[in-house]
């Protein structure tokens, strides 16, 4: 029996006329063969299966003469084809809001940045292209441009990152940020459009049944580590108010609340999900943003806050964490500016200090969930295509208090830091 995937893997609807499209957005004219690679590790994707395809085609020489090969590979995500797993982490709302990120808000952002006079010298491009997809609930996909040719490859998830690492991702939040407080500034009216696209996938009332008992047990893990790592502490009486049953509507409130400062938000800002190349001396040097299936319209806060307690340690926070946000406003100044705006009128540092006081308890309640995510051995990771009929969410993701001393230590710190900052009050 063969062990490579077959298109009938991917969904009903992909074909060798998927192919066609792919080769055609990519510049050429049809595919001429097709070859399969591996695909991802247990635990890299929860939502959705991912697959590997090289595919090669022709386009037409610039002399036009004999048709050019071309060779492009492609990263297809699609649903999950155990139904029941698919059922139980709603795959179809995440499939259609990234599809819909796609398809809608990054050709907006394309748009607009076109549309500037003159044009823009560095316009917001980090992310891969999209070269092929569909949307019906049943049988989505999604093609994508595969960037790890062009060097482009994740951190391992359990690490902290570095310094240089997080400049960069900070810097590149910037400008992925930029062009929306730009596009919201000079164009509102298609920012409002673009934005009326995305959906809320994860906080609110349709998925309060979905979700509020996986996150009971995680306030109870991370109640934990903070009476285990601060006992009879400030940290400890805060955090403990913090971490109660109200706080998913606090989510709720979070994430559906709009600013000034409300941006195309991505919504899952772990290390996977920010590509890095680096170079032969082993610095990073560009990043791709991947993953849009939490993308949101809400405040730039929430990314931020999620990155910085999900990603990064104490002791970086508590050394540069001012240089961190430097990092970002700079570089969300800089694309602003280049897109014609005026980066003081849109945002400043007094503002982006005041927008983390409103919004940055977010990293927080979702770092409950991405960290002991994040610390997750692979061994522990759950059978997903095991899952049966009736099965809910902590079934799957049964977590439970740390009993590693380093573990506690990680998750207490980000209440540390944020009630620290005047997050958490």
């Amino acid at each position: 029996m063969s062990t490579f995937p077959s298109f009938a893997d991917i969904s009903a609807k992909f074909s060798e006329a998927t192919l066609d499209e792919i080769i055609r957005n990519a510049g050429g004219t049809r595919h001429t063969s097709y070859k399969f690679g591996p695909s991802g590790k247990k635990g890299d994707a929860y939502l959705s299966r991912v697959f590997r395809i090289t595919v090669f085609g022709v386009k037409d020489s610039e002399q036009g003469k004999d048709e050019e090969e071309l060779k492009v590979g492609v990263i297809v995500k699609a649903m999950p084809d155990n139904l029941h797993r698919r059922r139980l982490f709603r795959s179809v709302i995440f499939f259609r809001n990234e599809i819909n990120f796609y398809t809608k808000v990054l050709p907006a952002i394309e748009a607009f940045q076109k549309s500037r006079e003159p044009a823009p010298k560095k316009p917001f491009v980090e992310y891969p292209r999209c070269l092929a997809s569909l949307c019906d609930g049943v049988n989505d996909f999604i093609a994508l441009e595969d960037v790890g040719p062009k060097g482009y490859t994740a951190p391992v998830r359990q690490d902290y990152i570095s310094l240089e690492d997080a400049l960069l991702t900070m810097r590149t939040l910037g400008r992925f940020h930029g062009v929306a407080l730009a596009f919201n500034a000079l164009d509102s009216k298609n920012f409002e459009k673009a934005a009326d696209s995305l959906e809320e996938t994860y906080y609110g009332e349709h998925t309060r049944e979905w979700y509020t008992g996986f996150l009971l047990l995680a306030e109870n893990v991370a109640l934990d580590a903070v009476k285990k790592v601060y006992p009879d502490s400030k940290y400890e009486t805060v955090a403990g108010n913090f971490l109660q049953p109200a706080l998913f509507d606090d989510l709720i409130n979070l994430v559906s609340t709009r600013s000034k400062l409300s941006v195309f938000g991505h919504g899952d800002c772990w290390t996977p999900n920010f590509l890095t190349k680096y170079n032969e001396q082993g610095e990073s040097q560009e990043i791709i943003i991947i993953d849009f299936q939490l993308a949101r319209c809400s405040s730039l806060a929430l990314d931020l806050s999620f990155f910085i307690y999900s990603c990064t340690s104490q002791v970086l926070r508590e050394e540069h964490y001012d240089k961190l946000l430097r990092a970002y406003l700079e570089s969300a100044h800089e694309l602003i500016k280049d897109l014609g705006g005026d980066p003081e009128e849109i945002i400043t540092w007094e503002s982006l200090q005041q927008e983390l006081k409103d919004f940055g308890r977010f990293g927080c309640g979702m770092g409950i969930e991405s960290l002991p995510m994040t610390m997750m051995e692979d061994e522990e990771v759950a059978d997903l295509d095991g899952i049966k009929e009736n099965a809910i969410l902590t079934d799957i993701w049964n977590i439970t208090p740390f009993k590693e001393p380093a573990k506690q230590k990680r998750l207490a710190e980000i209440f540390k830091h944020a009630i620290d900052e005047g997050y958490i009050k």
